[in-house]
């Protein structure tokens, strides 16, 4: 047996699934809330008898891998390697001299962390200075947190570890680790600093953030023979094959469940604000990196809550970057609060002096919306037409990027009364903001409608399949290859369509990708349609996809008569127009 077979013999879908969802059993099948969409009414369903899962919201569906590979955001290899681990199948281990590079690199990566832990286990003013930010002991070994060497023992102290432990200088610069000189020689990249691991969804140091400690008066810390500069305060690992600061979001690993747990997850800057919210037993914390929200970070936190709670930097200096992550944020659908700090307070600092207090502010965060509309209202004077004018360009922005109807509606009716102006003028208003992606989302649209119309005769096809493969098709008129246009629907049929035993058949189809598909075809079948009404829904989708098929052909008709038309080629015009009325005739008798 494969890896894979031996994985799916001892870890069922239902098994992988219950594992991250609470499961509630729906007759032969399981329910729960779908993870990877907002939704109230369960529509994700797990089929033992198919071991798959499938949401008839979302469509999303797979089987135990590809539920691993969306929930935590990973591709099939690490999928593999993570229900491996679980179901206890052992992987063939590779010879170090074959492992690939990303291998070779998150090697290397776990051995700079390792070495910095050591290192600041024999530094104790390191040590000290933690302590008196707060931090305990068994947070900085649950963060890993290390220190790399200052500059008086060594400019090259990892770099010339790491070489002594098998590994090269192109590895060593390619993870971010070593700077190059110009005489082709390297130096450590982080030298007097306190390090903080940064890990993937799984825990895999990809990166790390470095704080200077104790920053040398006398500026003696630059290389020989170049620019003197002053050391920054932080410096990050720069983009490597595994680390990309725009999709990794800091302690997001120790974080996920109880994001999921509490559906929200609170937002700050810094390393040491995350670390300090953990350790206060607010586990749904991430920070980022030194960089607004961005899309692909948004789309890891979208697949396991619909609420984010930032903690940004709300002054007038730092409000430009914070607007720019809570847009993204609004107009993916997320439920965005704001936590009120006391002013001058980072999270790390509040922590440090009243946890009690940090709870409650993450308890008490406020939608954010209210709160930019409390800013607006003590920044400008409502009474006036200019203070009128500064509140809404202030807060209409948000709300344009709101994507329910209803609740634009709740926040222009609001506006309106506390600035005493009529309803129709903020509509007007918001109409204008809203005017500025005006094209680009008219784009979009339209290019959503044509996706979903070149779509709707191979959605029509699936069902038709699957109702054959659920009921059979002796229940069903006569159906041959012609009914189908999609290679993978007809390519189906045509393997299937003369088996005895279905599900013999398909545990036989050598493509992984087909049998996929028809399990799924198949699930979707039982539980949307019963036995006694199969016929009726068969018929229904055959004509919904003559329809289809005719409106093509008229359209087609239609460009061709035009065509003829500018050609004078009135024997043609006079056949298309023939043709087209038949089928319009057809049309309209198709019910």
């Amino acid at each position: 047996m494969t890896p894979v077979e031996q994985i799916k013999a001892r870890l069922s879908t239902v098994d992988v699934v219950g594992s991250y969802l609470k499961l509630i059993r729906a007759g032969s099948n399981f329910k729960a809330v779908c993870p990877f969409h907002s939704e109230k009414s369960p529509s994700f369903f797990v089929s033992p008898a198919r071991d798959v899962w499938h949401c008839f919201g979302c469509g999303a569906g797979g089987d135990q891998f590809r539920f691993v590979m969306q929930i935590e955001g990973v591709d099939f290899r690490e999928a593999l390697r993570i229900l491996a681990e679980r179901a206890g199948v052992e992987l063939r281990a590779e010879n170090p001299r074959e492992r690939n590079e990303r291998t070779r690199l998150f090697d290397l990566l776990e051995l700079a962390a390792a070495f910095y832990q050591r290192e600041l286990g024999t530094y104790s003013a390191v040590k000290d200075y933690l302590a008196g930010r707060g931090v305990t002991n068994e947070t900085v070994q649950k963060f890993r947190l290390g220190y790399a060497p200052p500059e008086s023992v060594g400019w090259r102290t990892f770099t010339e570890y790491a070489l002594v432990k098998g590994y090269k200088l192109e590895e060593l610069e390619k993870a971010g680790l070593s700077i190059r000189k110009q005489d082709s020689s390297c130096y450590d990249r982080f030298r007097n600093r306190i390090m903080f691991p940064i890990a993937d969804a799984n825990g895999r140091v990809v990166g790390f953030g470095g704080r200077i400690f104790d920053a040398p008066q006398n500026a003696k810390n630059h290389v020989p023979g170049e620019e003197e500069i002053a050391p920054a305060k932080y410096i990050n690992t720069p983009q490597t094959p595994l680390y990309d600061k725009s999709a990794v979001l800091y302690a997001f690993d120790k974080a996920k469940m109880a994001i999921r747990k509490e559906n929200n997850c609170v937002v700050v800057e810094g390393y040491m604000d995350a670390i300090m919210a953990h350790q206060a037993g607010t586990e749904q914390v991430v920070a980022v990196s030194g960089t607004a929200l961005t899309n692909r970070q948004l789309t890891l936190l979208r697949r396991l809550c619909d609420k984010i709670s930032m903690s940004f930097d709300m002054d007038m200096a730092g409000e430009f970057a914070t607007r720019r992550s809570i847009d993204l944020a609004l107009e993916m659908g997320f439920d965005i609060r704001a936590l009120s700090l006391p002013s001058g307070k980072d999270p790390a600092d509040l922590i440090s002096k009243d946890a009690a207090l940090w709870r409650n502010t993450v308890a008490g965060a406020v939608d954010i919306i209210s709160y930019f509309l409390a800013k607006a209202f003590g920044r400008y004077d409502r009474r006036a037409l200019e203070g009128k004018r500064g509140i809404i360009a202030s807060v209409l922005p948000l709300v344009a990027r709101l994507p329910r109807e209803v609740d634009k509606a709740h926040w222009v009716g609001r506006i309106a009364e506390r600035i005493g102006v009529r309803e129709d003028a903020v509509w007007q208003d918001l109409g204008k903001e809203s005017a500025h992606n005006k094209t680009g989302v008219r784009k979009e649209q339209t290019t959503k409608a044509l996706s979903t119309e070149r779509t709707r005769t191979r959605i029509l096809e699936e069902r038709m399949l699957g109702l054959l493969l659920t009921y059979g098709l002796p229940h069903f008129s006569a159906v041959s290859e012609e009914s189908f246009a999609s290679n993978e629907v007809k390519t189906l049929f045509s393997l299937l369509k003369d088996a005895d035993d279905i599900y013999a058949a398909l545990a036989n189809l050598p493509q992984d990708q087909l049998r996929a598909l028809a399990n799924q075809l198949i699930f979707e079948t039982e539980m949307l349609v019963s036995k006694e009404a199969a016929q009726a829904e068969y018929a229904s989708c055959a004509a919904e996809l003559r329809k289809e098929r005719v409106k093509e052909r008229l359209e087609q008709l239609t460009h061709d008569i035009r065509k003829a038309e500018e050609a004078g080629n009135a024997q043609q015009v006079s056949v298309l127009a023939g043709e087209f009325s038949s089928l319009s005739r057809e049309l309209a008798q198709i019910f």
